[in-house]
């Protein structure tokens, strides 16, 4: 059996998850405070519910595009510099630009998360709450794969991933999320893991 999927699912996690590591630092220390008080929602209700909630900021948005594109451009020189295999890398970068894919792959975990709170606002969860019952089941499951989901629709307008290197992915995301949410607990960033 290769371990070419398992090589290129973490080749592709890396980004998001170093990106995912500067966020809980520019929370931690407080930086871009002014966009922290920007809503992606704009503050819009529907129907006396607010339609992503407070967490779903501005400064979230930009530093996980920001820093997955930052990391991208790294990842790229250290490949050239290593000469891994081109194997690796799920996508042309003679034909896609390292701020192209970082900003596929930035989007793709941001944009994935929205349909995720819009439906748990609609449902009365708070942000940042659980569920009781199945639904909070439901709810952790959902919150794990969200933007693993959105990555895989955002890359997909440039490479889309053997379904082997994609499930991989997913399950990846069953485990670097909770692990991101953890030190943010830690940290005294969120209160809770799921």
């Amino acid at each position: 059996m290769s371990l070419l999927p398992l090589a290129q699912a973490l080749w592709l996690a890396v980004p998001i998850v170093l990106a995912g590591a500067v966020h809980v630092l520019v929370i931690a220390r407080g930086w871009l405070a002014p966009l922290a008080r920007l809503p992606l929602d704009g503050g819009i209700s529907l129907g006396g519910r607010r339609l992503l909630g407070a967490n779903k900021t501005v400064r979230g948005a930009l530093t996980m595009i920001g820093a997955t594109i930052a990391t991208v451009w790294l990842q790229v020189a250290l490949f050239r510099r290593c000469a891994f295999d081109d194997a690796l890398w799920l996508v042309d970068l003679d034909r896609v630009s390292p701020l192209g894919w970082g900003t596929l792959l930035g989007v793709g975990y941001v944009a994935g998360e929205l349909p995720n709170s819009f439906c748990k606002r609609r449902f009365g969860i708070a942000p940042g709450a659980a569920p009781a019952g199945t639904r909070a089941r439901l709810c952790w499951t959902a919150d794990q794969l969200d933007s693993v989901i959105g990555i895989l629709v955002c890359m997909s307008f440039a490479s889309v991933p053997p379904a082997p290197t994609a499930v991989l992915l997913l399950a990846l995301g069953l485990g670097l999320h909770p692990l991101m949410a953890l030190l943010m607990v830690k940290l005294g960033l969120k209160q809770r893991v799921g």
